[in-house]
């Protein structure tokens, strides 16, 4: 996870993000993988990570393999072309 930390509660209640969200623009899942990760790395500093892994596991209803694949997965940035998008 060497991403910056992004405050994600300060993006959600961003007009534009708000804006963008109410046009179909911000995909569903990766706010929530963003959420899960953020509220992973707080977990961290007081739990194990089987623990954290099993809380989150719980709070989003999904499989132990799941929330471990959202967080230590690589995964393949899937950008538009800028040409695509203006089409």
């Amino acid at each position: 996870m060497n991403q910056q930390h992004l405050n994600i509660e300060t993006i959600l209640e961003d007009n534009k993000f708000r804006e963008y969200y109410s046009l179909g623009l911000i995909d569903d899942i990766a706010v929530r993988n963003l959420k899960i990760k953020n509220e992973y790395a707080e977990l961290r500093k007081q739990h194990s990570t089987f623990a954290s892994i099993s809380i989150l596991s719980s709070k989003y209803f999904l499989s132990f393999d799941s929330i471990n694949s959202i967080l230590f997965r690589e995964r393949n940035k899937k950008s538009l072309p800028v040409f695509q998008i203006s089409r």
